[in-house]
């Protein structure tokens, strides 16, 4: 089981946002060269997650008394894992991917050595990026959505620049942008009772939608300006869970606002590639299935 609680505690579900945006923007990638998925691509996507994996590591460490207070009891509240065991799977898991990125290039190199520094400075203190509106917003957005999207192309250089679709990756920092504005909204009372001052806490809940809606709104102008159909329609449809949770004052609309194009980017990645959706339902079945003996909990929820 202890094997299991390291697994889960890396928040695998959470890992679908970047594994959608990868996928999404390679396919948009491949279009443009005529390449297809290879195995690459699946060690990018790999070292990308175990880089992702350390940052909860670390997040779940730093957070503990916020995420006491928000109910989101855990591996360490429950004392399946110690705080110094949860430190040294940061380093565990963040040492294989910074080895093998040089192999593959200095971009990757770079690309990756960002996703680490970030890790650190997003939970640790002083710096404590996670905790400030602007800081906090800039540095999920960056991670989560130009780095991933940059990413597709390990080998990029100024001959072959052109090939990635310099637009997918303003996109993606664009849409989640949105969604991190929106998932600060029904932490806000546990996270200002802690010192933090995120986009939800400054904002409160009417203005953090209004700003939600306004990124998603000029991720609807990126996608339609570089012809990218697909994404002008799931950032359309994600305007409307927005509107709705403005007028039906309860958090969770706004945890369904947050998770609808997580989904729907998801469907989209798995109808670009159809055994990455085989994946994710077998991840989602494993997770509920898991969650449901060790925490007697029903996760994931839409809502």
């Amino acid at each position: 089981m202890r094997i299991l609680d390291f697994f889960f505690a890396s928040r695998p579900l959470l890992h679908l946002p970047i594994w959608s945006v990868y996928l999404v923007a390679l396919h948009f990638h491949d279009e443009l060269s005529g390449e297809g998925f290879g195995w690459t691509d699946l060690v990018v996507m790999a070292g990308i997650s175990l880089l992702f994996s350390g940052a909860a590591y670390l997040n779940q460490v730093f957070d503990f008394e916020s995420d006491r207070i928000n109910n989101k009891l855990g591996f360490l509240q429950q004392g399946f894992i110690s705080q110094p065991q949860m430190l040294a799977a940061f380093v565990v898991v963040s040492l294989p991917p910074m080895a093998v990125a040089p192999l593959f290039s200095m971009a990757t190199l770079f690309i990756f050595a960002q996703f680490l520094l970030l890790a650190y400075l997003y939970s640790a203190p002083p710096f404590r990026l996670k905790d400030r509106p602007i800081l906090g917003l800039f540095a999920n957005s960056w991670a989560h959505g130009f780095l991933v999207a940059m990413a597709v192309m390990p080998d990029i250089s100024i001959h072959n620049a052109g090939l990635l679709g310099w637009d997918s990756p303003l996109y993606f920092f664009l849409t989640v942008a949105a969604v991190h504005t929106l998932t600060t909204i029904p932490d806000r009372e546990g996270d200002r009772a802690t010192g933090k001052t995120t986009i939800g806490v400054v904002l409160g809940r009417g203005w953090s939608l209004a700003v939600a809606l306004v990124f998603v709104g000029l991720s609807v102008w990126v996608a339609w300006y570089s012809g990218f159909a697909p994404l002008v329609y799931l950032s359309l449809a994600s305007m409307f869970p927005i509107l709705a949770a403005m007028i039906i004052r309860i958090d969770s609309t706004v945890l369904f606002a947050a998770k609808a194009p997580i989904l729907a980017l998801t469907f989209m990645a798995g109808y670009f590639f159809p055994l990455y959706f085989v994946f994710v339902v077998a991840l989602l079945f494993g997770c509920r299935i898991y969650y449901l003996k060790r925490f007697n909990m029903i996760y994931p929820k839409l809502a």
